[in-house]
């Protein structure tokens, strides 16, 4: 027995051990009790339930799930997270360690009277969208939308208001997932008030046939939503604002919302002169570098609805007028002789639109979707050009000349079209059909005048042309497509797909020059035809889908049949009318989506689509002709076929608040529709079109951003890639057959920045540096130096933002950039340095019912102190390389006052709706507030 009692001892001081080590997980799922979303780094603290003292700790994941270790006994669990009510639960770990779902209600007092200082991450990765944070972006209180844009990182804004992300341009905007002035994102960006924004959202948005059926068609665009702060859901909202500068620059705007849950109405307006074609003023600093001068006045309402839960519309009215004046001089030198064109021109566009869009969603029972989409355009332009061009070559002077001309035109476009789609699922386990209809129509009609005269200075004579004309444009097209979904087993699908589209254009020119007497009476036949174009095109497809927890694929295969013909008549010639062409494709497809987790995923996808060339290009005759050059059309062209293989990348990693970003994308053109150009004599140039293969694009980009250890400063890195492959045929002047020329493009640049961000100071700092080889595949180029060109482009630059006492801020920014490579006279170093100082301060206005406050800013902004705005663009392809400055607005000076009101439920105060960065106030963001109409 005493040789057993080391043993029994072992034994037991074993099992206490044991016990003691033994652990036991407490499991829940947090989720906002508003919007059911999961609730991703919600507080998870475990305490005693004898004295509350913490005993451990944990955060919910990117799913809302949380598991924490603990060993068996009496807790309680403290579940919080900053904007909700925070709630506790009992655990006794012998009966029960499930929590199960926690709902956490919004604080409407946090929300709607505090201002909670927080750290959150930058950029977070949700599946297929990019999500940013607009509290981690501080702009000035009167900030529109763009100005919080252009500081996220791989946001720009170009010169023309081209929103792009990544490098992926932004086709729309929508304000809580519906759209606002859909067609023209410029809109949104340049009148959207920057301090409504809670998160920026940046995803590929699939169209209405895919979001129903599950499958993708290839029609998918990449849109910002921009998810509106909880407290500015529910009242009125607007800013008036108005400036005057020197050299008699203006700009006045407003802009409100009327917000009630699921129901808004806003309604804009601005009219300017500092080249500002969005609208808006706004805080922003890239004022007024667009080419040439313009003033613009536009106007629009947008709505969107749900008087009920089935019923649902969004829509908007929009009118924008534009007066654009441009002076140009170009240097254009071609890659098949040595023939250099020199060119000055001004130009004069004035241009009326008004466009109306709606949308309606209908569900009259659990089964059945219904979109229809309505849309109705006018248009009216008026434009004047005069231009001086020389072209000139070495090796035959007797060809030299000068060229004067100058036209004019006046038309209007009008367009109707709609899409109609009813979805019907027919069981539960996945069985519908979907039809989807779509119709347009257009008809324009154009006015214009013609006036050259060329002279040959060795020849000694003269040509001229002088000519006036009418030209309508009509068309009709409709489309029909019918998609049958089929479960097969479990969670696998079989889609069988039909697409028929038709195409009808017509163009009518009628050219006239002058009689004996001056009257423009005689036809002139040449430049007289009427041209119709049909086009057929079908598309029978077969798909399977897998769908799983981790991953999904789809592969798929379809055969696109199309048909084309073209007829032409002209004067005193009976109408000539070209065969059928028929022509079939293959067009298989594959997708892959993989997920290792919410906030981690892969996506690969192929697909094709058939194009078809234009009425005019399709042609049989001179397309257009002035006195030295002629463009013929070519009935023969087929319809071309581009085959797309994009991948993307992205991950979250919530430990260190850091996001990844990458794609590839990559197009290969079979029967591209390429342009053949001949120097004649007089060196004119005589070009048709012909099918090419070979035609190919590709990008790459890697993006990666990162907080330091020091959550103040954070760090971003892109890259990016791009290859471009062109191929055309060109001759000399000595008339041989026309030679392929392939130009080769690749480019490479690199970005970085660095930025710090805290209440009262805010700063980036960038740099960029990039790369670009042309190389011309012709041996026999008469400019050597075009075979082989080398671009560098250097860049850099940085802004702050200063929050200065007494409630003024100043801000300010300075650009570098610089070139090597460009033809001598076109290189060029420019600094840009632009500066603001504001005043921001409450105008006390008395009601009888008491004094109401109005938030205002008062500021003085300097564009191009220094006066060195860049005006160069450069231009390149397999034909030519062309040089072009430009003007554009130049420095000015301008004080503006922007003035904001706004009444919200549970009356918010102005210090409650802070700008992007001003103080975050937690929330669910996404939540939706109750439903029923607004008025």
């Amino acid at each position: 027995m005493k040789r057993n009692i080391p043993l029994l001892l072992f034994l037991c001081m074993f099992f206490q051990l044991s016990v003691q080590s033994q652990t036991i997980n407490i499991t829940g799922t947090v989720f906002d009790d508003g919007t059911k979303e999961e609730i991703e780094l919600a507080s998870i603290r475990v305490l005693n339930v004898k004295d509350s003292a913490y005993v451990t700790g944990a955060a919910t994941n990117a799913t809302g799930k949380f598991s924490v270790a603990v060993k068996p006994g009496n807790y309680l669990v403290h579940v919080s997270f900053l904007g909700y009510l925070e709630q506790y639960f009992a655990v006794n770990t012998r009966t029960k360690t499930a929590i199960g779902n926690v709902y956490l209600k919004e604080d409407g007092i946090l929300l709607s009277e505090a201002t909670v200082e927080a750290k959150a991450p930058e950029i977070i990765i949700k599946g297929d969208t990019a999500e940013y944070n607009a509290a981690a972006y501080k702009v000035q209180e009167s900030a529109v939308l763009g100005d919080l844009i252009k500081k996220i990182p791989g946001a720009e804004i170009d010169s023309d208001g081209k929103i792009t992300v990544n490098g992926k341009d932004i086709s729309k905007i929508l304000v809580d997932g519906k759209e606002f002035f859909s067609e023209d994102p410029k809109t949104a960006s340049e009148n959207l008030p920057a301090k409504m924004v809670e998160k920026l959202q940046v995803l590929d948005q699939k169209s209405d046939m895919a979001l129903l059926t599950g499958f993708d068609d290839g029609e998918e665009q990449t849109v910002i939503n921009l998810v509106v702060k909880p407290g500015m859901k529910e009242g009125v909202m607007g800013t008036v604002s108005g400036g005057y500068g020197n050299k008699d620059r203006y700009e006045a705007n407003g802009f409100v919302n009327v917000a009630r849950g699921d129901n808004r109405l806003s309604a804009l307006g601005n009219f300017n002169n500092n080249n500002n074609a969005g609208g808006g003023g706004g805080g922003g600093r890239g004022w007024g570098n667009n080419r040439g001068l313009t003033e613009t006045t536009m106007g629009g309402v947008n709505v969107a609805m749900e008087p009920s839960k089935k019923f649902k519309y969004d829509g908007d009215a929009q009118y924008r007028g534009t007066d654009n004046n441009v002076e140009t001089t170009s240097n254009t030198t071609y890659t098949s002789s040595d023939m250099i064109e020199n060119r000055t021109s001004s130009q004069n566009n004035n241009n009326k639109n008004m466009n109306g869009r709606f949308k309606f969603e209908w569900a009259p029972d659990s089964l059945t979707n219904i979109i229809f989409r309505p849309n109705l355009s006018y248009s009216k332009s008026n434009q004047f050009s005069m231009s001086e061009s020389e072209r000139t070559t070495a090796s035959s002077e007797k060809d030299n000349f000068r060229a004067n001309s100058e036209s004019s035109s006046d038309g209007h476009t009008l367009r109707l079209d709609g899409n109609l789609l009813v979805n019907r699922k027919l069981n539960s386990k996945g069985r519908s059909v979907t039809v989807e209809l779509s119709g347009g129509l257009s008809d324009g009609d154009t006015d214009g005048i013609t006036y050259s005269i060329t002279d040959y200075y060795n020849a000694g004579e003269s040509r001229i042309q002088d000519q006036i004309y009418n030209q309508k444009n009509n068309s009709y097209n409709w489309r029909a497509r019918l998609s049958y979904l089929e479960p097969i087993g479990r969670n696998n699908f079989l889609e069988l797909a039909y697409n028929i589209r038709n195409t009808h254009s017509e163009t009518d020119k009628k050219t006239y020059e002058k009689d004996a007497s001056g009257k423009y009476t005689v036809i002139a036949e040449d430049y007289t035809r009427n041209t119709k174009n049909d086009f057929l095109n079908q598309n029978i497809s077969l798909n399977f889908q897998a769908r799983r927890q981790k991953y999904n694929y789809t592969v798929g295969v379809g055969l696109e049949p199309s048909r084309s013909q073209t007829s032409v008549t002209q004067p005193n010639m009976e109408e000539n009318r070209d065969r059928a062409r028929n022509f079939v494709n293959f067009a298989p497809r594959l997708e892959l989506n993989y997920l290792w987790d919410k906030r981690h995923n892969l996506r690969i996808r192929y697909n094709g689509q058939t194009s078809q060339a234009s009425t005019d290009q399709l042609y049989d005759g001179i397309i257009s002709q002035s006195a030295t050059d002629t463009t013929r059309g070519n009935p023969n062209l087929k319809p071309s076929f581009e085959h797309r293989l994009n991948i993307r990348y992205q991950k979250y990693i919530p430990e260190k608040a850091s996001s990844i970003m990458s794609f590839a994308d990559v197009r290969y053109t079979t029967n591209a529709i390429a342009s053949i150009t001949r120097i004649g004599e007089g060196n004119s140039r005589n070009t048709t079109y012909e099918n090419i293969d070979g035609n190919m694009t590709g990008r790459l980009m890697f993006m990666y951003n990162t907080p330091l250890r020091n959550k103040r400063f954070s760090i971003n890195t892109r890259t990016f890639g791009n290859y471009n492959r062109d191929n055309t045929f060109i001759s000399d002047r000595d008339g041989g057959d026309p030679q392929k020329n392939t130009a080769n493009t690749y480019s490479i640049s690199e970005g970085l920045g660095l930025k710090f961000n805290s209440d009262k100071f805010q700063f980036n700092i960038r740099g960029n540096i990039s790369y670009e080889n042309t190389r011309n595949s012709l041996s026999s180029t008469q400019n050597e130096s075009l075979k082989n060109q080398e671009i560098y482009n250097y860049g850099g630059g940085g802004d702050f933002s200063w929050y200065l006492p007494y409630n003024f801020v100043l801000e300010s920014d300075l650009n570098y950039s610089s070139n090597s490579g460009y033809t001598g006279g076109y290189q060029e170093n420019s600094w840009i340095w632009n500066a603001s100082l504001a005043k921001e301060f409450n105008i006390k206005i008395k009601k009888e019912s008491g004094a109401v406050s109005l938030p205002a800013t008062l500021r003085f902004k300097i564009y191009d102190i220094l006066q060195d705005q860049s005006n160069i663009s450069r231009s390149s392809n397999a034909n030519n390389i062309t040089y072009s400055t430009y003007n554009t607005i130049s420095s000015y000076f301008m004080v503006g006052l922007t003035i904001r009101f706004q009444s919200f439920k549970g009356g918010a105060k102005s210090s409650d709706m802070e700008g992007p960065g001003g103080g975050r106030r937690f929330g669910p963001g996404g939540g939706r507030g109750p439903g029923g109409p607004m008025f």
